[in-house]
């Protein structure tokens, strides 16, 4: 577009030169002097119809371009007053702030050193009572087991004393034979 209208003016020049040139010989002022000026406007109009257009569109869409800026950057502003004004704010109320931080803290610890205590009370109670019934359960193991061997030794040692007395061992024999009938 910019090569049309430096094409157009420069051959408006050259005319309007060349033109010049052809009437430099001495005559009188007329209208008719005017007809190839009057030209050469009548295509700088016909030029600039077709390149206004298009550049207002530019300058439209630029002007809008710069005024949403303009609104960010507000927006921008805005919210980073407020941002600072919470901030001031935080900062006056600072002591507040730390005796609440403080307060929570020692609140939030009273509660941990509670629940811990509690969790560990509960956590004894069950070793406790999980070691009362291991026990429980090995001292039962250790009768069964002293049972079964102090049955044994019994029924050894009164296979020996049997094997070794004849008198026993007849009574012995008496005693399993009436029982079977």
């Amino acid at each position: 577009m910019k090569s049309i209208i430096y094409y157009s003016f420069l051959f408006s020049s050259f005319l309007s030169i060349a033109v010049a040139s052809e009437e430099a010989v001495h005559h009188e002022a007329s209208v008719w002097d005017l007809k190839y000026p009057f030209i050469n406007f009548i295509i700088l109009l016909a030029i600039l119809s077709k390149v206004v257009k298009p550049l207002r569109e530019k300058f439209n869409k630029q002007a809008d371009d710069v005024k949403s800026l303009m609104d960010s950057a507000a927006k921008s502003n805005k919210d980073a007053e407020e941002r600072l004004n919470k901030f001031q704010t935080k900062i006056k109320n600072l002591d507040s702030e730390l005796v609440k931080i403080v307060g929570e803290y020692e609140s939030d610890a009273a509660q941990f050193g509670k629940n811990q205590s509690e969790e560990t009370i509960t956590t004894i109670a069950r070793m406790k009572r999980d070691l009362e019934n291991k026990l429980d359960g090995e001292k039962t193991e250790l009768i069964d087991e002293l049972n079964h061997d102090l049955v044994n030794k019994v029924v050894s040692s009164t296979k020996t004393t049997i094997k070794n007395n004849k008198d026993y061992q007849v009574k012995a024999t008496q005693k399993i034979v009436s029982e079977l009938r």
